[in-house]
């Protein structure tokens, strides 16, 4: 793929330096179309500006245009493959302009084009006559590949990242590159440069990828030699073999050449022992770095390249840090939040991978957004990013899919849709990590934590932690304490303009335990309108027994819809009920006593019911309890006294005690009497006398006269009549209507009616006498 990208870079060039502005335009216009065109087109400009009407660009000019073509095609293949159409087109063009003419027939008219009496020598020709229209022939300039050394970048303007340092993450106002921190061998090393500026040589540093080679020895570059020291940066590939012929030309500037990953300016027309001691002869140092492994393969692998390394003693980078290098980034670390991120994280990751990898994995996590990439990845390394912001670094593989479901409208996630998410996730890269990193518990998972610090420094792309990951993180992973001190650093600050925080951190001061401080954050949110908050302030007041403060926010949240503030605020209006009544009952209200009794009857306090129904009736109330006494001494089976208590409610006008008296009469066996009462509350519109009858009436065997009053007892309004009749229909096998009344009563609910049904459909099937009905009523309602 390099050496595809250099075959590129070479035809743009030639295609700048010999093309019109419109070629120069089509090319431009291809990067402005790159999501990467911030980079692209402006980098793009400089490189044509240095390539037109220049014949020998220049080893800078082509250096930055195979970065801008690597640019391109690491962040964007669409603009790569234009930048690539483009090319090939110029290419072929060329081809058919530098093609030798073809001869023309001796017999060719006056009026043809034609060369006569010379010949086509490439981009020369020599000819006697030429007949015809103009004709424009296009050669190729002579190009060496080396530009003089006065067009080359001095040291103090030349850029680092363009001669193979790695770029770090960077925000705002912040430098290109953090702070160099020293290395142990920066001294050896700082020696061989100086050496090698006065009297020549090779000084080459080696180690493990991503263990600051680069930028250790540009940092010794920066130390040792002169800002105005001339840097020659050729690309991988190009012909040194006329380095020194240039270097004669130079005057009095002093220059270096520059060869990041030495392996690959190696070869006949690169750096050999020869070219490096005429360079040595002409005193001009070779600074280079080279991996461990490939140091090891040329050094003792290869006879030719083992000539020029043997004589050199490379200064040695280690991966990891020294316990002195690393005091030495926690002093640094203050002054730069990428070096303070760096120290947080040097117990997981290798600092120089920390610094470098990160950008790569924050520009590929963020363009894995889109709906064409991988948008469920995304997603996963946002959720375990967000969980470390809220104090749980590591979560097993199923709480982190259940946390990525939090954000936004998504689907629930399937186990296969997320492994299949997660192991992009966790996929290598550069060699070094992924995204998603596994956590130290078996099948546990955490974010790397450069990405973790990227937001907490603000870096765009990360939004707030959703309010519900931060209670997700107390109700599933547990660490309250934890999630209890980020929320406070991170929620607290938004307490006064965003009452769902207040809500958030109430809640997790709550679960935490300190009800005083949930207590007061609650009430902020609440009286800042959230309805939840005052639900749950209202729960919170209601379980310490202070109703009278809890019922105005329980009120607040029942409105809401809140089935728990509901639930609670009917318990404590009760309760607040109770006490009221029997506060004014026990100062002789009878009114207050009626409804106190009927509370506590609700309440299945019955006697203590009976107790304020007789003092109800002692204050001038005896009509209206009177029946209500009876009904509760029918249920203590104290007939006669019910039956005293229901003649007074008769004869003080309430109809319901008839039907009181027609239950006492049954209950001691006189049916007779009983079914005359009956009759009498159904006759004066009481459902229930009408049911009681018709039961009656039907133990009597008097279906027909039954089932009009069960008729009446249902337009009454007793749900109990059309079911009762219905049975009464399906023992007459009468099919049909009973299934009509059936269907009526589970209309209005009745608990029995879809069993009926069941057995009416059976009773069908068997085309028999139908069977009893489960459960067929053989007493009379209340």
């Amino acid at each position: 793929m390099d050496k595809e990208i250099e075959e590129l870079a070479d035809v743009l060039g030639r295609a700048v330096t010999t093309g019109s502005a419109d070629l120069c335009e089509l090319l431009t216009d291809a990067a402005n179309r790159s999501i990467a065109a911030p980079q692209l087109v402006p980098r793009l400009q400089r490189v044509f500006s240095r390539y037109r009407g220049n014949p020998v660009a220049g080893p800078l000019a082509s250096q930055d245009l195979l970065e801008v073509l690597r640019v391109a095609r690491r962040r964007d293949t669409i603009v790569y493959e234009e930048l690539r159409t483009v090319a090939d087109a110029f290419a072929e063009d060329e081809q058919a302009r530098t093609a030798p003419a073809p001869r023309r027939a001796p017999e060719a008219t006056a009026n043809s084009n034609a060369v006569s009496g010379g010949t086509f020598n490439e981009a020369v020709v020599q000819a006697g006559s030429i007949t015809g229209g103009l004709h424009t022939y296009y050669g190729q300039p002579p190009h060496s590949g080396l530009a003089p050394v006065a067009d080359w970048p001095q040291l103090d303007r030349a850029d680092a990242i363009a001669l193979g340092v790695h770029r770090t993450r960077r925000m705002a106002d912040e430098p290109l590159l953090p702070r160099y921190v020293a290395r142990d061998c920066d001294p050896e090393l700082d020696a061989q440069v100086r050496s090698a500026a006065r009297d020549g040589g090779l000084v080459l540093v080696t180690g493990d990828p991503l263990s600051g080679k680069t930028r250790t020895l540009w940092a010794a570059l920066f130390t040792n030699l002169s800002g105005t020291t001339r840097v020659l940066a050729p690309l991988p590939g190009t012909d040194l073999r006329a380095v020194p012929t240039v270097l004669r030309g130079r005057g009095d500037a002093e220059c270096v050449l520059w060869l990041d990953d030495l392996d690959r300016h190696l070869g006949e027309h690169g750096l050999t022992a020869a070219l490096l001691a005429e360079l040595a002869r002409l005193r001009v140092p070779v600074l280079a770095t080279m991996s461990d492994e490939a140091y090891d393969a040329h050094r003792f692998g290869s006879p030719d390249h083992a000539r020029l390394l043997s004589g050199v003693e490379p200064v040695e980078l280690g991966t990891d840090w020294s316990p002195a290098e690393t005091e030495r980034l926690a002093a640094a670390a203050p002054g730069d939040l990428r070096l303070a991120g760096a120290y947080a994280h040097r117990a997981r990751h290798s600092t120089t991978a920390y610094l470098t990898v990160g950008p790569e994995l924050f520009g590929e996590w963020r363009r894995a957004r889109r709906a064409n990439a991988h948008p469920l990845g995304h997603r996963i390394v946002l959720a375990a990013v967000d969980l470390a912001r809220c104090g749980v670094e590591e979560v097993e593989a199923d709480v982190l899919r259940r946390a990525c479901e939090l954000y936004g409208d998504t689907a629930p996630v399937s186990p296969e849709e997320f492994d299949e998410a997660r192991e992009w996730a966790s996929r290598i890269r550069h060699g070094t990590t992924g995204m998603l990193v596994p956590g130290t518990e078996a099948g546990s998972w955490r974010a790397y934590g450069s990405l973790v610090e990227d937001v907490k420094d603000g870096l765009p792309g990360f939004g707030p932690v959703p309010l519900e990951l931060w209670l997700f993180a107390v109700d599933t992973v547990g660490r309250v304490n934890d999630v209890l001190v980020r929320a406070r650093a991170v929620l607290g600050p938004e307490a006064d303009t965003n009452p769902e925080a207040l809500l958030t951190l109430g809640r997790i001061e709550e679960e935490y335990g300190d009800e005083e401080a949930a207590e007061v954050l609650l009430r902020r949110a609440a009286d800042a309108g959230s309805t939840e908050a005052a639900g749950r302030l209202g729960g919170l007041l209601f379980d310490r027994q202070d109703n009278a403060a809890a019922i105005p926010y329980l009120e607040k949240g029942a409105e809401s819809g809140d089935t728990e503030a509901q639930c609670r605020l009917g318990i404590a209006l009760m309760q607040r009920s109770e006490h009221w009544l029997r506060t004014a009952a026990e100062s002789g209200d009878g009114l207050a006593a009626l409804w106190l009794g009927d509370l506590l009857c609700g309440n299945g306090a019955m006697e203590d019911a009976l107790r304020w129904y007789l003092k109800a009736a002692g204050a001038g109330m005896r009509a209206d309890v009177a029946t209500r006494i009876g009904e509760v001494l029918f249920g203590f089976e104290e007939y006669e006294e019910a039956e005293e208590w229901f003649r007074t409610a008769v004869e003080e006008g309430d109809s319901d005690g008839l039907n009181g008296l027609g239950r006492t009469y049954e209950a001691r066996g006189a049916l007779q009497e009983a079914a005359r009462f009956y009759e009498r509350s159904a006759a004066s519109g009481d459902p229930t006398g009408a049911y009681n009858f018709a039961i009656i009436l039907e133990d009597q065997g008097k279906p027909n006269e039954a089932r009009k009053w069960f008729v009446r007892a249902h337009e009454r309004g007793d749900c109990d009549g059309a079911f009762s009749l219905g049975l009464s229909l399906m023992r007459g096998k009468k099919f049909e209507e009973a299934e009509v009344w059936l269907r009526k009563a589970e209309e209005v609910g009745h608990h029995r009616a879809e069993r009926a049904l069941a057995d009416l459909k059976a009773a069908r099937t068997a085309d028999g006498p139908g069977s009893p009905a489960p459960g067929a009523p053989d007493n009379v309602t209340a």
